[in-house]
C-alpha cells in the first residue's frame, strides 16, 4: 500500500543571494542572505543580530540576482523566526493589501 499525502510541498532551492528586508511600519533595511527559496516562500539568514522579526510581520524583500543581472522585489509575511533565521511566505498584491488593511484596523 502506498502512502499518498494530500499536502503539497514546494521544492526548495539552496541559494546564497544577498537580500535586503524592509518591515512595513519600520524604518531601515536589514541585510540578509537567502538560504533557500521555493515557489511559496524563502529562508533568510539575517546578518544583524539586533534585528527583531515577529510572526505576522509584513515585509518587502529586494534580492539582487547577480547571475541574471536582475533585481527581484517581493512582498511577504514572516511565518517564523528563530535566532538569526527568518522564514517568510510570499504574498501577491491582493493578499498584501488585505493583510495591511487588517493590520491598520487592529492597531
Amino acid at each position: 500500500m502506498q502512502n499518498h499525502s494530500n499536502t503539497e510541498t514546494s521544492r526548495r532551492y539552496t541559494t546564497q543571494e544577498l537580500a535586503h528586508i524592509e518591515i512595513y511600519g519600520q524604518t531601515g533595511r536589514i541585510l540578509s542572505k537567502m538560504g533557500n527559496l521555493s515557489r511559496s516562500g524563502a529562508l533568510f539568514e539575517v546578518m544583524n543580530a539586533n534585528s527583531n522579526f515577529k510572526k505576522g510581520d509584513l515585509a518587502r524583500i529586494t534580492v539582487r540576482l547577480k547571475s541574471l543581472n536582475k533585481i527581484h522585489i517581493v512582498d511577504c509575511e514572516v511565518v517564523w523566526s528563530k535566532g538569526l533565521s527568518v522564514g517568510v511566505q510570499f504574498l501577491n498584491k491582493d493578499e498584501l493589501q488585505d493583510k495591511l488593511a487588517t493590520y491598520v484596523l487592529n492597531r
